[in-house]
């Protein structure tokens, strides 16, 4: 009898502990639990029945493969440290259907995790980023989720994260809205990127990533901005209201540009600096509003500018400074404040050919080729203001280039046109 009343006696001495600490209950896929309000380690699926408030490190921590925390509509907050929901390396986890604010990072996803579901999620007020991804590999998906005002990013896919998702989101008020860094053959599309502060999204070091179908509007620097950055597909994305270039290209290579819409953009609807043997084709550039330039090409040689539209831009529809051995095919550039095509640079800088291309009606000559050493053919020009075609000495023309109605009264130069 005497050890049953101790066993009592202990019994009593652990519920009272338990009463007199504040807790959140957690129902999960067994009987209730009762967890810490903060940092407690997830092992099994799980469902959040109430806030957790002012947590000082992490909020919940995940401990097990293949599970669901499911916030539940409740909200994770923190006093400006740790994360939100860390996950150090566990595969095939599903956190979803709740709030996280004021952490360093909303959501993390650390080295080794794979096949990790984040979705339904709010990210709001955090440092660092919203979602984060560090080293996380193979088929993670961020879906469907809001991430704003975080003092970063809203999404950031850093140090050799491979193979992951990040789709139909909304990001908006961030500094940067999507940023992938040092990590490849990635995924981001239909995210609806608004109000970056800086860049919209941003991919720094990084090969084989997709940016599809995104709508990025109102940011502060370059909208959707590649460097350094090779062998990517910048495909059917919408860029509205940039305070700089649309979409970027700095010291990138082999990139495939195509049939991006671009308007009302600070600088150039699309830059390549320095960029070399890039793709740009089928791009509209002033689809509701003019950009300061239409295609911008400095310093970058051995590009495809093909089938662009570039219409009452601001200034040049195309203009290539200090840049060799690219190929203008087919594009249109009509009715701009400056000339259609526009080519300068010094005798090092050649090797460019413009083949049939229109430049109709633009407030500037049609076509000006001011340096020495490149192809002139099968271009039509008419009613500018200007010459039609201008090829300064030294540029061969290839035949068939064609001009009328344009103010200069012989409507080409330095190459010979048909009405």
């Amino acid at each position: 009898m005497s050890e049953i009343r101790a066993m009592r006696r202990a019994l009593g001495a652990v519920l009272g502990g338990l009463v007199a600490a504040p807790v959140v209950l957690v129902l999960s896929a067994g009987p209730a639990q009762a967890a810490p309000s903060c940092g407690a380690v997830v092992t099994v699926s799980t469902t959040v029945t109430a806030n957790l408030v002012d947590c000082p490190g992490d909020g919940l921590v995940i401990g097990a493969h293949n599970i669901v925390l499911n916030l539940n509509g409740r909200s994770i907050d923190g006093v400006g440290l740790g994360v939100g929901v860390r996950n150090g390396g566990f595969d095939g986890v599903t956190i979803r259907n709740g709030t996280i604010s004021g952490f360093d990072h909303g959501v993390q996803l650390n080295p080794g995790t794979t096949q990790n579901l984040v979705t339904a999620i709010t990210a709001r007020h955090n440092e660092v980023a919203g979602v984060e991804l560090v080293n996380a590999d193979t088929n993670n998906r961020v879906i469907g989720n809001l991430l704003e005002f975080q003092s970063q990013r809203g999404v950031a896919v850093l140090g050799g994260s491979t193979g992951n998702i990040v789709r139909g989101n909304t990001v908006r008020d961030n500094r940067d809205g999507i940023y992938v860094e040092n990590s490849a053959s990635n995924t981001v599309e239909t995210n609806q990127v608004i109000d970056s502060s800086d860049r919209g999204i941003e991919v720094v070091g990084s090969q084989r990533v997709t940016l599809r179908s995104n709508t990025l509007t109102g940011s502060g620097d370059a909208a959707l901005a590649l460097t350094g950055s090779n062998l990517n597909t910048v495909d059917g994305n919408t860029v509205t209201g940039s305070g700089d270039a649309g979409i970027l290209l700095g010291t990138s290579h082999d990139n495939q540009v195509v049939n991006n819409r671009v308007s009302g953009s600070g600088d150039a609807g699309i830059l390549l600096d320095l960029a070399q043997r890039n793709t740009v084709r089928g791009n509209n550039l002033n689809v509701t509003a003019p950009n300061a330039s239409g295609i911008e090409l400095i310093g970058a040689n051995g590009n495809v500018l093909q089938s662009n539209t570039a219409n009452a831009q601001l200034g040049s529809g195309v203009e290539l400074q200090n840049s060799s051995a690219n190929r203008l095919l087919t594009n249109t550039a009509n009715t701009n404040n400056g000339a259609g095509v526009f080519v300068t640079g010094g005798a090092e800088t050649a090797g460019n050919v413009l083949d049939g291309n229109t430049a109709n009606a633009n407030n500037g000559n049609g076509i000006v080729v001011d340096n020495a050493g490149n192809t002139v053919r099968r271009n039509i020009a008419r009613n500018n203001s200007g010459w039609g075609i201008y090829a300064a000495p030294g540029n061969t023309d290839g035949g068939g280039n064609r001009a009328s109605g344009n103010s200069q009264v012989g409507q080409c130069y330095g190459v010979s046109c048909t009405a």
